[in-house]
């Protein structure tokens, strides 16, 4: 039979406050990575370390340690001030203990348990399709047009399940650059040497060039339109809107345009081309 201060029939509310929220399951992932549950383990650090306070020795017999319920995974820990100790309770008896906010703890661990089992899932997808190194990308820091591209589409397999063929490709693309990053680097550096600056344009005049890149439409550009980047044979490089005309145009092709070329304040070699007519692409 219990006697200690904690026992149902002895609980004063008023001798009680709350401290924080915590999950325990029984088995599988505790959500250690998840912000929320990070910020409630601090606010318990932070608070014993005030205090000086331990969890009481008393026995209980479960996770909750004033019912002895064995079944508590959502949990709330309080601090009595009379014994200077923490005890854990289950959400029934936190209630009694008149804490607030339970249903939205509820909700946030719901909410990290649907992206864990999205993550395992992105994973698992990425791996079948030969691109785990889009995973440690994700999970990864590092700075980087690529890494960071890469990272926002990873994001979007883990929150809808799926990508296309098309995206996937593209994740690979990006691994590919990510890992030959210095060897391209440094053919960029040898082509940039060699090629010569862009000629000082007067009027509309005729391009001729490959194409090295497409890049679709910015939905949040007040004009969003297909871009391609061109390469003439002499190494500098034109960027401007696709027209209409040369929808369709794929990498590496060829293609010839008439239009009007501003140089770069910033790169001697590179252009943009504006209001492009009579393009074409050449076989």
């Amino acid at each position: 039979m219990r006697t200690d201060c904690h026992r149902p029939s002895e609980i004063n509310p008023n001798d009680y406050s709350f401290v924080a929220f915590e999950y325990l399951p029984r088995t599988g992932d505790v959500l250690g990575d998840a912000l929320f549950l990070q910020g409630e383990r601090m606010r318990i650090q932070a608070h014993m370390k005030n205090t000086g306070g331990r969890y009481s020795s008393h026995e209980h017999g479960g996770n909750c340690h004033i019912c002895g319920s064995v079944n508590a995974i959502y949990t709330a820990l309080f601090f009595h001030r009379k014994s200077n100790s923490y005890i854990r309770t289950g959400l029934d008896c936190a209630e009694k203990l008149e804490c607030q906010g339970i249903e939205a703890f509820r909700r946030n661990v719901h909410n990290a348990l649907e992206a864990q089992a999205g993550k395992c899932k992105a994973q698992a997808i990425l791996n079948q399709a030969g691109l785990a190194k889009a995973w440690e990308v994700y999970l990864s820091k590092t700075d980087g047009w690529e890494e960071n591209t890469c990272r926002d589409i990873v994001g979007k397999l883990v929150q809808y399940g799926s990508l296309s063929d098309k995206q996937m490709s593209f994740v690979g693309s990006l691994l590919n650059k990510i890992e030959n990053r210095a060897a391209i680097q440094a053919q960029r550096e040898v082509e940039k040497a060699a090629a010569k600056p862009l000629p000082k344009f007067e009027g509309r005049v005729t391009i001729r060039g490959k194409v090295l890149s497409l890049k679709e439409p910015d939905g949040f550009s007040a004009f969003p339109s297909w871009k391609m980047l061109v390469q003439h044979e002499d190494g500098w490089k034109l960027w401007g809107s696709i027209p209409s005309s040369l929808r369709g145009v794929n990498k590496g092709q060829e293609v010839q345009f008439d239009a009007m070329i501003t140089p770069s304040d910033r790169d001697d070699h590179f252009g943009f081309f504006n209001r492009p007519s009579k393009a074409k692409v050449i076989i």
